[in-house]
């Protein structure tokens, strides 16, 4: 993902948008501990959108290639995938891609994920493996949307905590660049270098 739901969002989409010259709200923090111990990373944001409109890019592969990657296929259904590559010339089956396992959804409202297959030599790739994001959309009015991802399972391990700060950054940054997708409009992909899928 977030991904948000894809593996490495931040570290690839670094240059997908421009600066914006105006002051914009801050990624709200709503990270917590669970009672058993587990803690849950929480990012949240509100953009200026409906929820029909924010659905529409995150439940759709024309959704996700307008803001995320130049590559993705969206199979939406309890045990489909949401695959995704960063490299234009990527083939939707190719090794490297990131592939999440779409565990739920509840139209404009839902989507849960959790990671398939991470890139090659991504560190800690079995623990990601045991990560949950949830992407939940509240309607606030007509025309504005929060935006929350919510990344479950870290335990108390070096491992977990590598992911945790990776993924801190990481999803901070995706919610900012859907925002500017919804500001600023779709990505020219023709016109961006993109990076490989990075590391933490």
């Amino acid at each position: 993902m977030l991904i948000l739901a894809t593996v490495a969002l931040a570290a690839v989409l670094g240059s997908a948008f421009p600066a914006s010259a105006e002051v914009q709200p801050p990624v709200g923090d709503c990270s917590r501990l669970e009672a058993g111990g587990e803690r849950t990373l929480c990012h949240e944001l509100v953009v200026p959108a409906p929820a029909a409109e924010v659905w529409a890019l995150i439940s759709t592969a024309e959704g996700w290639r307008s803001w995320a990657a130049p590559v993705v296929h969206l199979d939406l259904h309890a045990g489909g995938l949401l695959e995704t590559s960063y490299a234009p010339d990527a083939r939707i089956g190719d090794a490297g891609n990131i592939r999440n396992r779409v565990l739920a959804f509840a139209p404009e409202r839902l989507l849960v994920i959790q990671i398939a297959d991470a890139p090659p030599g991504f560190p800690h790739a079995d623990l990601a493996r045991e990560l949950t994001t949830a992407i939940e959309l509240e309607p606030l009015d007509t025309a504005h949307t929060r935006v929350r991802v919510t990344m479950m399972g870290y335990r108390d391990a070096p491992g977990f905590d590598m992911l945790y700060a990776f993924f801190d950054a990481g999803n901070a940054f995706t919610l900012t660049q859907l925002r500017e997708r919804v500001e600023r409009g779709p990505v020219d992909w023709r016109s961006r270098r993109i990076p490989s899928a990075g590391q933490p």
